[in-house]
């Protein structure tokens, strides 16, 4: 009987548990400012991005003769579980993370896995607010 009990409260505390962050709060959080883009591992031509609440972004890319040219798509924010979360732009998803700077400052890490093993087609870049 008081294994039940035990197994009943811990039960009740899990389903009482909920994730950070929400589809609107991450919306919300994407929508607020632009993004600056910076690539860790791999040189990608993605500048800035500019989400906006139509669910429509505006993505600035280097082209190759060095200036920039922007493309806008759409965007969706998804999670089946609600503790990782995808960021679909366009025909790209992305696993999103959003973390803080030891200074305090919120950035957005983005990871891109293309294929079945984990080195061809993964990078990662970093969305950072500018006010």
């Amino acid at each position: 009987m008081k294994r039940i009990c035990i197994l009943g409260i811990f039960l009740l505390t899990i389903s009482s548990v909920f994730a950070q962050y929400n589809k609107e709060k991450l919306s919300a959080i994407l929508t607020a400012n632009p993004w600056s883009v910076t690539s860790a591992h791999v040189a990608r031509p993605e500048r800035k991005m500019t989400f906006a609440k139509d669910q429509s972004v505006l993505v600035d890319k280097a082209n190759d003769k060095g200036g920039i040219v922007s493309q806008k798509d759409k965007w969706a924010v998804s999670s089946s579980d609600n503790i990782r979360w995808f960021l679909a732009i366009g025909a790209e998803k992305y696993e999103m993370i959003v973390s803080y700077t030891k200074s305090g400052s919120q950035f957005i890490k983005l990871t891109h896995q293309a294929g079945t093993d984990k080195i061809t087609g993964y990078y990662e870049m970093s969305l950072n607010a500018i006010k």
